[in-house]
């Protein structure tokens, strides 16, 4: 069953999602309903002591839908951002 990550209500502009938790061999998939289009991405950022460091694009217009897995030990703390978008997209994970 999906859950809503990032609201529509958002709106169209970039969004930075709320922090997630994940453990050692863990994993989530992510996706936009509607698909992303040309130059919409969901970029992953990883939290460190320092703040968050960014792991690279989690999914975009070719790739519909991107999954973290947390291969670390212990759990690891995530993000995802949503680039502006041509109109709201809800963001949702499984």
């Amino acid at each position: 069953m999906s859950t809503e990550y990032i609201a529509a209500a958002a709106g169209a502009g970039r969004v930075e999602g709320a922090d997630f938790t994940l453990e050692a061999g863990s994993s989530r998939l992510f996706y936009c309903k509607p698909s992303l289009g040309s130059n919409e991405n969901l970029t992953l950022q990883i939290k460190s002591a320092g703040g968050y460091t960014s792991v690279g694009t989690l999914a975009g217009s070719g790739e519909p839908t991107g999954t973290v897995t947390a291969t670390g030990e212990g759990s690891s703390v995530f993000r995802v951002i949503r680039s502006a978008v041509s109109v709201a997209k809800p963001v949702y994970f499984d």
